[in-house]
């Protein structure tokens, strides 16, 4: 059906629903005027031009003398624009000044002569178009030494693309840019004073013409000739018991090298520094107190005139702590507003101290409670944790030891979707990463992720299930081969997160090994290279490989070099590997199998006869 015959039986059908559907009617002796016909989103076209150019709303498909009105949202009362059907035409042209440079949507309306406005129609658009984002594989950053500017080069532009330089992903803080002219092999090089002595990342731009600036591409650059840092089995860390300085000892270093140490990787000043005395090859940096707990200091040398190297991170053992409670001895309920949340804690000793954290790192203990002699279990009142999913941070305190470290646990929120039914939740472990899981019983619009544990932010899969469909495939790459346990949740419309479904998931199929007895092994007497390994009764795609022990990972050689092994063709049932020089005296291999969509078997041992 060609495009003039659909606009008249739409135009056929849009009379008639006029005409007849939408005739004036009377309610107690007043006559209201009918609700026009609301256009199709078909019949509308919006262009997201680039900031500085007005947007246009287009609408075909219509009447000389219609009006049409586009609106923000589908409540305010006041239209962005409005344009009228002139006569002998079909289509009004909307102009609004800006819709905004990302996508987003707009109701439209029509009302036609003698008649109301119609409902609304929402129509979504789509962003300003944008410039590509720069490869990281066409940047090139030469960090030049102190008095030589450092320059950032971008390869394979069009003359008048502009580069930009940032110093951070946020586009705030330029370092420079350039405009790329045509004949330059070094491609559009962006001068800048100084990236840093350090090794760091800068942002680099692109804005073709006619486009608006590309994201962000972050691209790491090396930093200055520096000195050689520290190793590990150089560093001692003593993490004496409170009231007693800690030290941190280097040895192998060089008279005049100076140890600074720092609290982390990125502060600014050292928490202490010392210099390695002349005849000495070894620096002890003294601290009142590195942490009660487990952690890591982190250490630099300074060979003068280099630059001071890189920071090397080692980690340091704890002074006597109390032991982490097991998060499956917390259960935390999250009670509607008005009610104290609970955070309930069992398996303790008289005199333990339990506190509770909004975070990992706070000071502020926003619960706490002690254990007493009559009961192995506390219960800490909150005053409220919040509406939505989130987490607490525990720890306890034993007597004559010091705070635990803090343990995470999940809580779900106040109004949350029910969990899934572990019975409706399959789980698919295929050979290599296609793995998926199958969710049934849900709800149009239901959102399905799968976490890789209970208190994991981020989800290893996701998918929603469409208007007609009342289960979702997520695909996922499961952790590991073997069996193992992921976490389920769904998400209906309008609703939280539910809380986390375990399910556990079987292992990678692995193929049934070959019996010995479907083995031939003809050790051959006379040339080179005769001798061949034969598998028999196998199926059609089946991998036979060898190997000289149950360890080793790589299988056999065959005398011209290749691997030992062998692929059994498409109607027959048997597989043989040729070119082997296997032991004059007779000896043993090693022998796996391996079908189509399993993974290996394990090794059997084939024993055969000298020559």
């Amino acid at each position: 059906m060609n495009k003039v015959i659909k606009t008249s039986l739409m135009k056929a059908c849009m009379a008639c629903l006029v005409s007849v559907a939408l005739l004036p009617v009377a309610v107690s002796g007043t006559a209201f005027a009918a609700a026009s016909v609301p256009p199709a989103p078909g019949m509308i076209r919006i262009d997201n031009k680039l900031t500085g150019t007005s947007d246009m709303v287009t609408v075909t498909g219509l009447s000389a003398g219609d009006i049409v009105k586009v609106y923000a949202d589908g409540g305010t009362t006041t239209p962005l624009g409005t344009a009228a059907v002139g006569s002998g035409s079909n289509s009004a042209i909307i102009t609004i000044n800006q819709l905004g440079a990302a996508a987003g949507y707009v109701y439209v309306t029509v009302t036609q002569p003698a008649y109301s406005e119609s409902r609304r129609i929402v129509k979504s658009y789509l962003a300003e178009p944008l410039s590509v984002a720069p490869s990281a594989s066409n940047i090139r950053i030469t960090n030049n030494s102190t008095g030589t500017p450092d320059t950032v080069a971008l390869l394979g532009l069009q003359a008048g693309d502009l580069v930009k330089v940032y110093a951070d992903a946020s586009k705030t803080n330029l370092l420079g840019s350039a405009t790329a002219v045509t004949g330059s092999r070094e491609g559009t090089v962006v001068s800048i004073g100084q990236l840093g002595s350090t090794e760091g990342v800068v942002y680099v731009t692109l804005t073709e013409l006619g486009k608006g600036e590309s994201r962000a591409t972050e691209k790491g650059y090396a930093g200055e000739a520096m000195s050689a840092k520290p190793k590990l089995a150089q560093i001692r860390v003593l993490n004496e018991l409170s009231g007693t300085n800690d030290h941190i000892i280097v040895s192998g270093l060089q008279a005049g090298d100076i140890l600074k140490v720092y609290a982390s990787e990125k502060a600014a000043s050292p928490l202490t520094q010392v210099t390695v005395a002349a005849g000495s090859d070894t620096a002890d940096a003294s601290l009142p107190q590195l942490s009660v707990g487990e952690g890591s200091v982190y250490m630099t040398i300074t060979s003068p005139p280099l630059q001071e190297s890189v920071r090397v991170v080692k980690q340091y053992r704890s002074e006597p702590i109390t032991a982490a409670p097991s998060p499956s001895t917390i259960v935390v309920t999250n009670e509607p507003v008005g009610t104290d949340d609970r955070i309930e804690l069992s398996g303790l000793a008289a005199g333990d101290i339990v506190k509770v954290y909004a975070d990992a790192s706070s000071t502020t203990v926003i619960g706490t409670a002690t254990a007493d002699s009559s009961s192995t279990q506390v219960k800490v009142l909150v005053p409220q944790l919040g509406r939505q999913a989130g987490y607490v941070y525990v720890t306890v305190t034993s007597s004559l030891r010091a705070e635990s470290r803090r343990v995470i646990k999940a809580y779900a929120a106040e109004l949350a979707s029910g969990a899934p039914d572990r019975s409706q939740i399959q789980i698919h472990n295929a050979v290599g990463s296609e793995d998926t899981l199958t969710v049934n019983d849900l709800q149009a619009g239901d959102t399905v992720k799968v976490y890789a544990d209970d208190i994991s932010v981020v989800a290893i899969g996701s998918a929603t299930a469409s208007d007609d469909a009342s289960s979702v495939v997520v695909h996922a790459a499961l952790p590991g081969t073997g069996y193992g346990l992921v976490y389920i949740t769904v998400t209906h419309k309008q609703e939280e997160e539910s809380a986390r479904t375990a399910k556990i998931y079987a292992a990678e199929p692995v193929t049934f090994p070959l019996s010995p007895n479907q083995l031939r092994v003809s050790n051959l007497a006379g040339a080179y290279g005769n001798d061949e390994v034969t598998a028999i009764a196998i199926k059609p795609g089946d991998t036979i490989k060898l190997y000289t022990d149950v360890l080793i990972a790589t299988p056999i050689q065959t005398v011209d070099g290749g691997e030992a092994s062998a692929i059994t063709a498409s109607g027959v049932t048997t597989a043989t590997i040729s070119g082997l020089q296997l032991n004059s005296n007779g000896g043993h291999i090693y022998v796996t199998i391996t079908s189509e969509g399993k993974r290996e078997s394990s090794r059997i041992l084939k024993v055969y006869e000298a020559e």
